[in-house]
């Protein structure tokens, strides 16, 4: 009768009752079981259950900290670490741009000086063709430097400080209106 009722207090107290005896099996007493016999086909038991703990520990604060500060402290890490990963990604990115950019000159160049050597070989004389090419860099050039004038405003927050100044102007009447009414006071009140 104690054996029966055994497992079902420990199945009570959160520790797992033994397995039941089977077939062609000696039994100890109730302390486990010696099988001769293998092990009988039947489905494999859960594995994603976590084991029953024998102890069950009471959460607090300072571990509630701990585990704060141990996740706060593995984003802050994974954030270094892409920042790295940025700053020589930029660095890389400038180098290759800067790159890139002597590349095109020298290919302008290249390509400047061919149409020049092709309109002295059509019968130009050569310090024209210099000159006409001179001619239309610099026109070039000053529509791009007027390109660039026109965006300078792009980069005042125009809109900003105009918003600034509107809420600076409309708090301004409001902080002058205390002063009159205590002048109306004082006024008032030496009269």
């Amino acid at each position: 009768m104690d054996t029966v009722q055994e497992p079902i207090a420990r199945a009570g107290s959160g520790a797992r009752p033994p397995a039941p005896a089977e077939a062609g099996s000696i039994s100890s007493g109730g302390t486990g079981t010696v099988s001769s016999a293998p092990p009988r086909a039947g489905p494999i038991p859960h594995r994603s259950l976590p084991p029953l703990k024998d102890s069950y520990t009471k959460p607090t604060f300072s571990k509630f900290f701990e585990e704060v500060r141990a996740a706060f402290s593995a984003r802050f890490y994974l954030l270094e670490l892409e920042a790295k990963r940025a700053a020589w990604s930029a660095a890389y990115m400038l180098a290759f741009a800067v790159g890139a950019a002597l590349l095109g000159v020298t290919a302008w160049l290249i390509l400047v000086g061919a149409l020049i050597v092709g309109a002295v070989n059509l019968g130009v004389w050569w310090p024209i063709a210099v000159v006409a090419a001179i001619a239309l860099h610099v026109v070039g050039v000053f529509f791009l430097v007027r390109g660039i004038r026109s965006m300078v405003e792009n980069l005042t927050f125009g809109a900003t400080r105009r918003s600034l100044s509107r809420s600076q102007q409309t708090n301004a009447p409001q902080s002058a209106t205390p002063s009159s009414d205590q002048a109306k006071a004082t006024h008032g009140s030496s009269a």
